[in-house]
Formats: structure tokens, C-alpha cells, sequence
């Protein structure tokens, strides 16, 4: 986790920087029976995906509409990260966003989760748009933390606790 954040503030303060990636951190909470879920996207990235789906003239800092900026966010989130724990597809809530310098923290929770033995994670964020992009998931489980580096050909992987 103190990888990704470095290389993140690294990336995050160069405006124009040479490499695609998002980070998306999944904290399980056992008193909650939660997961909690964060994705850091670069908003130039993200601005130009959601020009290219749903409206090209979009602002994604300062939009005509914030609520149909939302609403796009939301869509673009939940259409390209998904979840399975112990083999079951969970349902995810999303909770909201946060605009920060140059990224967008969405936040996003599946409850009920009583026992993890594994996590399937999809997370295809920006690939249609990156062949360079890179997604890391740090999921975290009972003080645990392992990790997914998923791309365009591979968008998809799984871990597990149980060992």
C-alpha cells in the first residue's frame, strides 16, 4: 500500500505524466461485515473516458450540470469494477466521490460480507481507452494485504485467504 501511494503522489503531481494507472483499495471491515472501497483515478484520464461515452464537451472539474457530471461518474464506476467474494457476485453500493487536486477518490461499499476466504476482482477502468493502463487493487483482509495488477489483457485476477 505505501508503494502505490508513493508511486500515486509521484504520478499525481505531474500534470501531463507518461504512465495510465488507477489504484483501488479494498479494506475488509470485520465489525461492519463490509467492504470499502476507493479507487483513485487521474481526472484528466477519467474526463477524457467519460467525454467519449456520454458527453464529449463534459468539464469534469467545472460542469454545467454537477449532477449529470455525478451521475456519470457513478455509471462509469460501477460499469467497469465488480467484485465476487468466496464465488458469489457481491452487490455494490456507491457511496460517492471526492475531486481532489488532479484525481477523483469514488467511494464505494458492499455490505454483508461475514467470512473472505477469496476475492474476485474485475477492474477494466480506462482500458478502452489506455493499452497502457494499469490498475492495482490492495485488498485488505484481517491485517492482510495482497495485491492485483490487472491491465487491458488481463482485467481480472483473484485472491485468496484461506492459507
Amino acid at each position: 500500500m505505501i508503494i502505490s501511494l508513493f508511486l500515486w503522489s509521484i504520478l499525481g503531481f505531474n500534470a501531463l505524466h507518461p504512465f495510465h494507472v488507477s489504484v483501488c483499495e479494498v479494506d475488509y471491515n470485520s465489525e461492519s461485515k463490509s467492504l470499502q472501497i476507493i479507487h483513485h483515478i487521474f481526472l484528466d484520464d477519467l474526463e477524457q473516458a467519460l467525454r467519449k461515452i456520454y458527453d464529449p464537451q463534459l468539464d469534469i472539474v467545472n460542469p454545467e450540470d454537477p449532477e449529470k457530471r455525478d451521475r456519470f461518474v457513478k455509471s462509469y464506476i460501477l460499469e467497469h469494477f465488480s467484485l465476487e467474494v468466496n464465488g458469489k457476485p457481491m452487490e455494490v453500493t456507491y457511496l460517492g466521490h471526492e475531486l481532489e487536486q488532479d484525481a477523483l477518490y469514488g467511494y464505494i461499499e458492499i455490505t454483508g460480507v461475514k467470512k473472505i476466504n477469496n476475492i474476485s476482482v474485475k477492474d477494466n477502468i480506462m482500458t478502452e481507452l489506455f493499452d497502457d493502463q494499469i490498475n492495482l487493487v490492495h485488498i485488505k483482509v484481517d491485517g492482510k494485504t495482497k495485491s492485483l495488477k490487472l491491465d487491458k489483457k488481463n482485467d481480472s485476477g483473484q485472491i485468496s485467504y484461506t492459507d
